[in-house]
């Protein structure tokens, strides 16, 4: 069977078809589609041209689902469309012009979902996890093979570089105020403070990137999934793309184009988290929310 999952984000729209076989599954298509819906949220509301951006990503994706013959597609939106004022009328329009049924799921269910995709590729049974996308962060430490805080906060990398940076690449004034933000989101939730754990298991695209970066930076080759940045090594890659200067902004078009305006806030938002839980390093892990979604909802029935 070929499973479709759909994300809608707040900076991308991802479909992963996935083929079951009993409970094994096995990634076969990962496409996205850059939309970066929070930039048309006005006063809690998705503007016109935010909604024709995300079914127009959407049409492009049943299309593609149509190719792959996908066997059953879900499709489930976070923080970019949720506790928006005109929810409601987004999920009708989406509905009416693509036939997609879009789920809204809460932050404790995102969570939820983040952790069920991180342990699966993990051995621990005791750690951080942490979500960084474009329009939230959700952060969680677990024991025992469960979640026992978590928090979702609005930290994301879209979201910092709309409200804090005026240019391409936030300044010195700039970064002092994402990093007094995020230290005042984060303190809202002083149970996953100080949690001391060396590493935070990281999905997200953010944490990806980041890795990828530095993978770059550094001449090291290989996939950017179960991949360690200290704290060092992330003040390193900031340090050296703005000594870079003008090459450095050419050197994150090459290798993260998509990421050339969030790349920085989102370097800056993971040490900042780091420092808060009192973790030395961010360890990418493969799983992924969509991955989650998909063995909680799908595969844990068909194995009943």
């Amino acid at each position: 069977m070929k499973i479709g999952i759909i994300d809608v984000g707040s900076n991308t729209v991802r479909i992963v078809v996935y083929k079951t076989d009993g409970d094994k599954i096995k990634e076969i298509v990962n496409e996205r589609y850059f939309v970066g819906l929070i930039e048309f949220v006005k006063k809690g509301t998705l503007g016109y041209e935010g909604i024709s951006k995300l079914i127009e990503a959407l049409q492009s994706i049943r299309e593609l689902a149509e190719v792959v013959k996908c066997d059953k597609i879900y499709c489930f939106a976070t923080a970019s469309l949720r506790n928006l004022k005109n929810e409601n009328d987004i999920i009708f329009k989406i509905k009416n012009e693509t036939e997609f049924n879009v789920e809204i799921i809460s932050a404790s269910e995102e969570v939820f979902y983040d952790y069920s995709g991180i342990k699966r590729y993990i051995k621990e049974k005791d750690g951080v996890g942490l979500d960084l996308g474009g329009g939230s962060c959700q952060l969680f430490s677990f024991s025992d093979n469960k979640i026992i805080h978590s928090d979702s906060f609005k930290i994301g990398s879209l979201y910092i570089y709309k409200n804090f940076v005026d240019g391409l690449l936030p300044k010195k004034k700039e970064i002092k105020k994402i990093k007094n933000y995020v230290k005042e989101q984060l303190s809202t939730n002083l149970r996953l403070k100080n949690l001391d754990f060396e590493k935070i298991y990281s999905i997200g695209g953010s944490a990806r990137a980041a890795a990828k970066l530095h993978k770059s930076l550094t001449g090291k080759t290989g996939d950017a999934s179960d991949y360690q940045l200290t704290v060092e090594q992330i003040d390193e890659i900031i340090d050296t793309i703005y000594k870079m200067d003008v090459k450095g902004i050419s050197f994150i078009c090459h290798i993260i184009p998509e990421r050339v305006y969030t790349i920085i806030p989102g370097l800056i938002i993971l040490r900042t988290i780091c420092k808060f839980v009192s973790s030395a390093k961010i360890q990418t892990v493969k799983g992924s929310v969509r991955e989650g979604y998909l063995w909680e909802n799908i595969m844990k029935k068909i194995s009943l």
